[in-house]
C-alpha cells in the first residue's frame, strides 16, 4: 500500500506531522493541537495578522434604521463607527478624532444629534460623511484647513444585511468567497429582519472553544438530551461540503414534522427548511443558528486569549414585528434558548481548563464534527499565511 505524502510546509506554530494530520480526509484526520487555544504567541498572531485580514462581522443593517444612526465598536485595537448618512448610504469610519485621538463615542448603538458627531474632548465635529466641519479655536493655527480633514474610511461589504469590515485592502472580497453558500442562505432573507439583543455574557475561555461548541451536533445527546436532542437528534444531522471560508450543517426534526414557531415563518422557503435547524459560520466570527421563523445570531467582543463577551441576537422578520409585542416575543425566545445556552457553559469551561494541560493532545475527529474539521483547516490556512 502506497504511503501518502504531503508537501513540505514550514510553520512557526506546528510541525509537519501536525499539519498533515489536519489536512487528511475527515475519516483519518485529527484536530489542530490544543495549544491553539492556550499559546500566547498564537493568540498574538490572530490579533495582529489573522483578524486584521479577515472579514469581521460588525453589525446588522437593522441597527442603523435612519440618517444619523450609528453603531460604535472596539475591534481589537481599532475603534470603529458605522454610520447611516443623510442620503441613506452606509459607511464605516475610524471612531478616533483626528485631533488628539480620543474616541468620538463610546461603544454602543445610538443616533447622532443634529446629524453630526462631536469629539467630547475638544469639540471637533464631523458630518455623517466623516468630514471635519468644526474645529473650535483653531483660527490662530497657520496652514490649517478643516476641509482637508476626514475620518479614515474602513473597507466594508454587506452580506444579507450583515455589515462586515476588513482592515486589509488586499484581502479578497467577501461576497465572491461566499457565492457557493448563496442558494442555501438566501431563502432566510436576513436582510429583511430586525436584530434584537436578548442575551450577553462574558466567559473565560478561548474564543475558538465557543465557536466549535456551536459547530457540531455530536455533543447534543450528552449535553442537551431534553432541551434539543429529543426533537432534533444528533444522529440525523447532515454536514455540508464547503468551497470557501464558511461551514454549514443541518439538524432535522426526528419525524420530519414542522415544529411550532414563535411567529409565522418566512414564506416561500424550500419545504425542508421548515423541518430543520441549520447552522452557518462565516469564519472567523459570524455564527447563525437558524429555524425558518427567528434565527439566532451570536456576536463577539474578544477581550483576551481566555476571555470574550458573547452577544446573542434574535433576528425577527420585520413584517412579523408589526403584529407582535417585541418585548413579549423576546421573553418567550429567551425562555426557550436560555436553558440550552446554560447547558453549554460547563463543558466549555472544562475544555478551557483542559487545553492548558501539558498532557493534552490533538484528538481524532468524528464524522459528526465535520464543520469543526473544516474550521481547523481554515485556521491552518491562516496560520500558514506568511504575509
Amino acid at each position: 500500500m502506497a504511503t501518502a505524502t504531503f508537501p513540505e510546509v514550514r510553520s512557526r506554530f506546528f510541525s509537519r506531522q501536525e499539519i498533515a494530520a489536519v489536512r487528511r480526509p475527515l475519516n483519518l484526520a485529527s484536530f489542530l493541537p490544543p495549544r491553539i487555544y492556550s499559546d500566547d504567541a498564537i493568540f498574538d498572531f490572530e490579533k495582529a495578522a489573522m483578524f486584521r485580514r479577515s472579514w469581521l462581522p460588525f453589525c446588522h443593517v437593522s441597527q442603523l434604521p435612519q440618517a444619523g444612526s450609528y453603531v460604535a465598536r472596539q475591534l481589537f485595537d481599532e475603534s470603529l463607527i458605522a454610520l447611516r448618512g443623510g442620503d441613506g448610504a452606509l459607511n464605516v469610519f475610524s471612531n478616533v478624532c483626528r485631533h488628539r485621538n480620543a474616541a468620538l463615542t463610546l461603544p454602543g448603538i445610538g443616533r447622532c444629534k443634529g446629524k453630526r458627531i462631536s469629539c467630547p474632548y475638544h469639540g471637533w465635529t464631523y458630518d455623517l460623511d466623516g468630514r471635519l466641519i468644526a474645529a473650535p479655536f483653531m483660527d490662530r493655527t497657520d496652514d490649517f484647513h478643516k476641509g482637508e480633514i476626514t475620518l479614515p474610511r474602513v473597507r466594508f461589504e454587506i452580506w444579507h444585511g450583515f455589515i462586515f469590515v476588513n482592515f486589509d485592502d488586499q484581502a479578497p472580497g467577501l461576497l465572491g468567497q461566499l457565492k457557493p453558500l448563496e442558494p442555501k442562505v438566501a431563502p432566510y432573507r436576513f436582510e429583511d429582519m430586525v436584530a434584537i439583543e436578548f442575551r450577553r455574557a462574558t466567559v473565560n475561555w478561548n474564543w475558538k472553544i465557543s465557536l466549535e461548541n456551536f459547530s457540531e451536533a455530536y455533543h447534543q445527546p450528552f449535553i442537551h438530551p431534553q432541551t434539543f436532542d429529543g426533537q432534533f437528534p444528533a444522529t440525523l444531522a447532515t454536514y455540508d461540503d464547503v468551497e470557501g471560508p464558511y461551514g454549514m450543517f443541518w439538524m432535522h426534526q426526528k419525524n420530519g414534522e414542522i415544529p411550532p414557531f414563535l411567529v409565522p415563518p418566512v414564506e416561500g422557503m424550500p419545504d425542508e427548511y421548515y423541518r430543520a435547524y441549520s447552522v452557518v459560520n462565516v469564519y472567523p466570527l459570524l455564527h447563525l443558528f437558524m429555524d425558518a421563523s427567528i434565527p439566532l445570531w451570536m456576536d463577539w467582543n474578544i477581550l483576551g486569549k481566555d476571555r470574550h463577551e458573547l452577544i446573542w441576537y434574535m433576528l425577527v422578520p420585520a413584517s412579523r414585528l408589526a403584529n407582535a409585542d417585541a418585548q413579549q416575543l423576546k421573553a418567550r425566545f429567551q425562555e426557550i434558548m436560555e436553558p440550552i445556552l446554560l447547558e453549554d457553559v460547563g463543558v466549555c469551561e472544562a475544555v478551557g481548563a483542559g487545553v492548558r494541560s501539558a498532557l493534552a493532545r490533538a484528538g481524532r475527529i468524528s464524522h459528526m464534527e465535520k464543520t469543526v474539521w473544516q474550521f481547523h483547516n481554515w485556521l491552518l490556512d491562516q496560520y500558514l499565511d506568511q504575509r
